[in-house]
């Protein structure tokens, strides 16, 4: 019993030994509070042999059986919801690490009139000239809940890749929510609700996506880029025939019978619409309107971005959901066309008119230089006369092809709303624009006097809310007039415009420098017509002065060319006279007539004014087939 009392003794005075070694000056705090060095060995146990980790081996192993779990990616919209709504919600975690970030007043705007019944925000609408505040929400961890008497577990961790939303470059994130018990109905009921809850929210608002490289492929996928308020159909100013005519389409094509009608005939459930005309009259404004009247969220797709192929044409195609709207805008500028224009080339036009720039022009007397010339380009010259800033370089990455089989190929994707709007449809190859991918054609013109009345009216007439639909911002009439005043300044207004001659948008931007006064936009509207026919005449001006250099340039280089050839076919004919001389001399000598030798190509013998005249016909049919 001794011994086993000592070595328990010694044992005891183990760390008090090694403490006093180390740190001489702790004996007399040892002496009077001896349970510390109990709690450190304790501690120093733990850290040795990591039962910690060992625990957490073990739960880990018994939380796959008793814990249920829903994972959901930064990539989706689900996830900003859930973010969200745990913030608000009361934890048993505290708040010591936060993400903090800044907001912009166009952020601000666009959150008051979602979220008007938040407190900040409504502190944030008294001072609208406030400058950005700091704003945080939490970071990775978890969260501990409770939600309808059952405990939640949201565990917020990075993931692979970065995805983008709502004007923001971020890290993607994973979320995992979990519960106690092997049935995750109860995950899915709340998620279902704050799903639902935030749909309610963005009614009032349509959601623009676009294609983003992230998450954990380097493969292109939709993004959200912003929520903007929905747009009435009566803000755009259309011909009412046509606007009724494009609504009363959509809405049977998105009839439920509509869609089996196409199943049983064995039709693709597709309908594509091409919206042309001038720039400012409305096109995109129509496509966000319509959107909004059939509650579709809003698909930008631009074939002018260099990341995207064939490939991912096809796969960003069949991402989309159904229904939706896609939005091909400007889809001339892509240069997707096998209307080609005219190549200048060597080896065309004159240059095969007179043998090519190779071994057949040499042997008809043209040197490689005259042949260049007659083509306008050389290997170190570009091609001036293009309107093009470099024609060898292709638009887009996206072959016609693809776009084609993308949109009605055999692995297309059916039940969306396809729209694309151009400015030149005449540039658009007909395979694009044919029966069955283009349905429905809608032009746009500039705005008539009928048009411009409206424009006038609904810029000082008090709108009526429709739910939200136009903004919480309300238009008010002005002091000085009345309605019946706005009418009759609406119709003088009118009468001063003239037919197709001013685009909406111009309209619109004008009023808006007197929104405040209806009167001076009446009385300043010849001033500012009388400028906006200056500023056109200018720009034809400078267009018809740009016609003018290339002609000079172009004459520049027909006179080069007469000049070589001039020069070329006098070398030939000087060597064809030196060879018939040394001919002549050989057959004197011999006293034999020589045969003539048969060759494939001989020296063009007419007179060199009738090649010069044939050349410059040639050229003058380039010129007029060059666009």
């Amino acid at each position: 019993m001794d011994i086993a009392r000592a070595a328990r003794s010694d044992l005891g005075s183990l760390p008090e030994y090694i403490i006093t070694n180390f740190i001489p000056g702790a004996q007399p705090f040892l002496q009077r509070y001896p349970r510390i060095i109990r709690v450190l060995g304790a501690l120093l146990a733990v850290w040795y042999f990591g039962p910690v980790d060992r625990l957490k081996a073990l739960w880990s192993r018994f939380a796959q059986f008793l814990i249920s779990t829903v994972t959901v990616s930064s990539e989706e919209d689900l996830f900003q919801y859930l973010v969200a709504w745990v913030s608000d919600k009361k934890t048993l975690r505290a708040d010591h690490t936060l993400n903090a970030f800044t907001n912009s007043p166009q952020e601000d705007g666009r959150r008051r009139r979602r979220f008007a019944h938040d407190p900040d925000m409504e502190e944030m609408a008294r001072k609208p000239t406030e400058d950005p505040k700091i704003k945080y929400e939490q970071s990775q961890g978890m969260q501990i809940f409770i939600h309808k008497r059952r405990l939640f577990f949201a565990k917020r961790t990075l993931g692979e890749g970065h995805t983008y939303y709502s004007n923001r470059y971020k890290r993607t994130e994973i979320l995992n929510i979990s519960c106690f018990g092997r049935a995750t109905q109860p995950i899915k009921d709340l998620i279902e609700e704050i799903f639902q809850v935030n749909k309610d929210k963005e009614r009032t608002m349509t959601i623009i996506r676009r294609p983003f490289t992230g998450g954990y492929s380097s493969r292109l996928s939709w993004s959200r880029l912003t929520a903007k308020p929905r747009r009435a159909l009566d803000t755009v100013i259309l011909d009412p025939v046509q606007k009724q005519s494009v609504l009363k389409d959509i809405a049977e094509y998105m009839d439920e019978s509509t869609q089996n009608f196409y199943g049983d005939h064995g039709i693709p459930y597709r309908r594509g619409y091409l919206f042309y005309g001038p720039p400012g009259c409305g096109k995109t404004s129509f496509c966000l309107a319509l959107a909004s009247k059939f509650n579709l969220d809003v698909y930008v797709l631009t074939l002018l971005d260099h990341e995207l192929q064939d490939s991912d044409l096809m796969s960003l195609m069949n991402q989309l959901p159904s229904p939706s709207l896609l939005l091909l805008e400007d889809i001339d500028t892509a240069g997707l066309s096998r209307k080609k224009p005219f190549a200048d080339t060597a080896g065309s036009g004159l240059a095969g008119m007179f043998g090519g720039g190779g071994r057949r022009g040499m042997r008809r007397g043209l040197p490689p230089g005259a042949v260049a010339a007659a083509s306008g380009t050389t290997k170190t010259e570009p091609n001036l006369d293009s309107d093009d800033e470099d024609t060898n370089k292709q638009a887009t990455r996206v072959s016609l092809s693809g776009l084609l089989n993308a949109i009605d190929g055999v692995a297309a994707p059916e039940g969306h709303i396809l729209i694309m709007t151009t400015n030149k449809p005449h540039e658009l190859d007909d395979a694009l624009v044919r029966a069955g991918r283009i349905s429905v054609k809608v032009a746009f013109t500039n705005a008539s006097q009928q048009q411009a009345e409206e424009i006038f009216s609904r810029m000082y007439v008090d709108l009526p809310q429709s739910g939200g639909v136009l903004g919480d911002a309300k238009i008010t009439p002005t002091e000085k007039s009345s309605e019946t005043d706005i009418k009759d300044l609406a119709k003088r207004f009118a009468e001063q415009i003239p037919e197709a001659t001013f685009s909406p948008a111009d309209l619109q931007d004008y009023l808006l420098v007197h929104k405040k006064d209806p009167e001076g936009a009446v009385k300043d509207l010849k001033q500012w017509m009388d400028g906006q026919y200056e500023e056109r005449k200018r720009k034809e001006e400078e267009k018809e002065a740009e016609i003018r250099y290339k002609a000079q340039k172009a004459e520049r280089r027909r006179r080069q060319f007469r000049e070589d050839m001039k020069a070329a076919l006098s070398d030939e004919k000087k060597k064809a006279e030196g060879a018939a001389d040394d001919e002549g001399g050989d057959e004197g000598e011999d006293g034999n007539e020589a045969e003539p030798e048969t060759v494939e190509e001989t020296v063009d013998d007419r007179p060199i004014n009738e090649q010069l005249r044939d050349a410059e016909k040639e050229i003058a049919r380039e010129d007029r087939a060059r666009p």
